[in-house]
This record gives structure tokens, sequence and C-alpha cells, in this order.
């Protein structure tokens, strides 16, 4: 197949998939794969709701042990792979499905003891980790499971933390507490009332599943009948739905590409939505029905509103104002580095702001506090650096910029032998498209230009790979996820960037997908 055919094929289908991409964002519904974690919830609802949707749950986790006997990830994270294995364990042993399960427990039980004390090689903990494992490994210890008591050291100090919250459960509901409300089920009083108006705690299906297991409540079941229905796979999802992160992470990346415009009707009502949602005292969250505003959410929301010709006010921000940097959620005590280079960004769209050079000062001097290794960051949100990294080569283009070279050429040094880029032994669709668009961004931007063979070689593997909607999760959740959606915009986007630049660039020359 010659290069030009296989570019016209892939240019034809690029624009209807990105309409597609467009007609598929709406109100109350997501995508986002199963996972072990919140499906060994599910599991655990079987014998006490027969029949009523749970029951694939448990054929779901036999099918997807790992050989080494864990539950997670493609991708050997060990946050992701103990929590999700604890969960495991305890949803088969409690279900009782006989001696191919419990088989199936030791293995787990083989997995962590083998494993155990990794942990610190995960730049980053899965989101509310220590309590989550904590109860975990008491609840095991419980059932007379043989797991190491010690996978997560702060045992003393967590209990203490629980303990402490027990005393005011009423306020977990307004904190980001509640998506892992599972794990204080034993400090539930019985008159509390978690329920959101779509049945679900905290838009978790494991939080949701555990209130079950302590009181029944038709709202719930319900809710969790519909995410199992719509996974279609007999699994759960980390949080469902997630309609309103969805939709601005999926136009951004488009925008950003500059394959929309907001005059498109789709998009058009795509930013409605997300302007109904919007509050200017503290911008808005991830989901409806998760009551805890964020920065990211609210930063990306913000910078397409702007671009949308919504009347946005960056005094949005002031409530996530520390004296060093900007926190995610208000009260967090780990800082997000790519918050604050979303919010660098959203201030750019609006410099004549009274705190511009203030906010951008502070950021930037955040920034390099944060460059440890001069090359590459991690994040709290996503396993992986050229995420981030990628992310910041356009972000902060004109702030930052002696930070961005040496980020270009790591980009570049690392790049495989396939065309692509993963930070974990394998190259993946998603690293390799935001590595992609980095480097187009770059290469339009700044001074010297891009060596084209790296470019068409990403191009090409992404095009090899088109049809793949299979990604390994990567997201950073209680256990590790993938936004499909999101992640699909960010190759739509990749190679609607490459298109441009094959036409402005090389009108003779563009790659092949074989």
């Amino acid at each position: 197949m010659n290069r030009s055919a296989v570019n016209d094929k892939v240019s034809d289908q690029l624009d209807s998939d990105i309409a597609q991409l467009l007609r598929s964002l709406k109100r109350n519904t997501s995508s986002m794969q199963s996972v072990a974690y919140d499906t060994s919830w599910i599991a655990r609802l079987s014998p006490h709701y027969p029949g009523q949707g749970f029951d694939e749950a448990l054929p779901w986790l036999r099918r997807r042990q790992h050989s080494d006997g864990s539950w997670g990830g493609e991708i050997l994270h060990y946050h992701d792979r103990v929590i999700s294995t604890l969960a495991a364990m305890i949803a088969l042993h409690t279900t009782d499905h006989g001696e191919s399960d419990e088989r199936r427990v030791r293995q787990g039980a083989a997995f962590l003891w083998r494993e155990n004390g990794r942990l610190h090689h995960d730049a980053n903990d899965t989101i509310g980790f220590p309590i989550l494992a904590f109860s975990l490994v008491s609840e095991a210890l419980e059932l007379g499971l043989d797991v190491p008591r010690d996978l997560y050291q702060d045992a003393v100090k967590i209990e203490k933390k629980l303990n402490m919250l027990g005393h005011n459960p009423q306020s977990w509901r307004y904190t980001t507490l509640v998506v892992s409300l599972e794990a204080l089920r034993s400090y539930i009083p019985d008159d509390a009332d978690f329920i959101e108006a779509n049945g679900s705690v905290g838009t978790s299906p494991a939080a949701t599943a555990a209130a079950l297991l302590k009181r029944h409540d038709d709202r719930s079941v319900h809710y969790l009948q519909q995410v199992v229905t719509d996974q279609g796979d007999g699994g759960a999802p980390f949080v469902k739905p997630f309609d309103i992160f969805e939709a601005l992470w999926t136009l951004n990346h488009l925008r950003l590409a500059e394959a929309i415009t907001p005059t498109n009707p789709e998009v058009r009502r795509i930013l409605d939505f997300v302007w109904s949602m919007w509050s200017p005292e503290k911008g808005l969250s991830y989901s409806p029905y998760f009551p805890v505003t964020d920065l990211d959410d609210t930063a990306v929301a913000f910078g397409l509103l702007r671009w949308g010709g919504y009347d946005v006010n960056a005094d949005v921000f002031k409530p996530y104002e520390h004296e060093q940097h900007f926190c995610c959620y208000p009260g967090e005590l780990d800082q997000s580095l790519s918050v604050n280079i979303r919010l660098l960004a959203a201030l750019q769209t609006d410099r004549t702001y009274h705190q511009f050079d203030a906010w951008t000062q502070k950021i930037s001097a955040m920034l390099r506090r944060s460059d440890l290794t001069g090359y590459f960051w991690f994040d709290k949100w996503h396993i992986s650096p050229y995420y981030l990294t990628s992310t910041a080569i356009s972000s902060l283009y004109g702030v930052v910029d002696d930070l961005l070279p040496s980020r270009i050429k790591w980009i570049l040094q690392t790049q495989r032998e396939d065309g692509g880029w993963g930070y974990y032994h394998q190259s993946t669709i998603e690293e390799t498209a935001y590595c992609l668009h980095a480097l187009l961004f770059w290469d339009q931007h700044a001074s010297e230009r891009v060596d084209p063979a790296s470019i068409h070689a990403a191009a090409d593997y992404l095009m090899k790979h088109y049809q793949n909607l299979q990604y390994p999760p990567l997201w950073i959740g209680k256990s590790l996820y993938t936004p499909r959606h999101v992640v699909r915009s960010a190759v739509l986007a990749a190679l609607y960037s490459y298109r441009e630049y094959v036409s402005a660039y090389q009108p003779t020359t563009v790659a092949a997908a074989s």
C-alpha cells in the first residue's frame, strides 16, 4: 500500500471519528473500562442479590487473574495490583464457590507475600491507598486469609485517623473521602444517608456496593444494575458517571489540535452542558453527582469556556490557592504538578487578570522546585511521565521556556524502535499520542525543527494501531483505569495535527501504516 493511499484512508476516517466522538459525549453517560477493584465489590453482592445483575462479576474476576496471581491493570503498578488483589481475594473467598476459587485466593496471597515491600517502586500511590489497604488487610485477616500485615506501614496512624473521622461522618459526603467510603463502612452510622440523586455513593461502584452490604437501598441497587448493564462485561468501572471530566478532556485535546471550533453545533451543545455545571465561586467537579469541585476540571473548563465565549472570571481559582502552589482539592496535602500546569495554561487566556503575574510567578517557581530530573515530571493522576511532560510543552511555552528543550530531547531520545513511546517496557497508543502532539507543537512553535523521521515514525505507530481501542490503564484512581473517550481524543487530535503538519510542511511525504 502506498503512502498517499494510507494517508487518504486515515484522513477520511479521522473526520468522521471526531464527529462520532463528539456525538457520544452526553450527560449521565461515560466510557471507562471495567476494573478489578470495583468489580470485586460488585461480586460481593451476588449472594445477597441473586439474579439481579451482579452474578457475572465473579466470572469476570476469574478470567482476569494475572499469571503471577494478582489482579489489576495490564502494566505492573504495585499499588494498583495490591489493592485490586486484596479486593478480589476477599470477594472470591466470601462468596464461597469452591476449591477453584480458593486456589485463586492462595495464588493472590502468594503474590502479596512475594511482592511485599515493593510499593516504593511506584512514583505515586493510588487514590486513598492508605485507608483502603488498611481496611482490606484488616478484613482479610479477620476472614482468616494469609496476607502480609505490613502492606502499608502507617497502620497505627491510619487507625487513629479513622477513629477521628468516626466522630463526624455526616461531613464525609462533602469531601473526597466519600469516593472511598467502603474503607469506612464500619464507622457509618445506621441512619446515615450518603446516596446521591442517581443512587450512587460518590459516583463509586465500590462505595455504593459497600453501602448496600450495610443497608439495602433500592436507589443504589438500580444504580449498580445500570452500571453493570452499561459496562456489558459483568464488571464495573472506577467511577460512573464522570461525564463532565470526559467532556472537558476530550474537547480540550481536540481544541489544542484545532480540530474543532466553538461554533460546531456538537461542540456548542457540550459547552452548554459544561456551562450549566459551572459555579463562579468554585468551578466544577468531574460529575454532577460528586459534590466536591476540583482545580483540574475547573482550569480546563475555564479555558474551554473562554474559548467558547462564555463569561468566566479567574476569581474562581482563589479557593485553591496555597502559599507556594495551587491544590487540586481544598485541604489536600500532596500537590499535583499537572493541576498547576493546567492552571498556568488557563491563565494565559486572561492575561489582564489582576493576579496574572503573581500567580504565574508562583506556579513557575513551584515547577522549578519540582524539576528533580531536568527531563520529565511524574504526576499524581497518571503513572506515565509522558502524560505530564508532553502536556507541559504546549502549556508552558512562552512562560517557562527554559524548562522545555531538555524535555523535548528526552522525548526524542526515548522513542522506541516501533515509533511509539511507553515508560513501562512497551509502547502504548496513549503515550505515543501525547508525545506526537508535543513534538508537532514544538516543531511549529520553536526555532529548531524536529527531525521529520521521528514524527513520521510516531504517526506510523498510531495509524497501525488506529483501530485498537483497548488501551492499557495508565490513569490513577483507586486502581488504574482508562477513560476511553479521553484517550481516543488524544489519538485523534495527534493524528489531526499530523495531517496538518504533512499538508503544511511535507506535501509529498506522509507516513505509511505498514
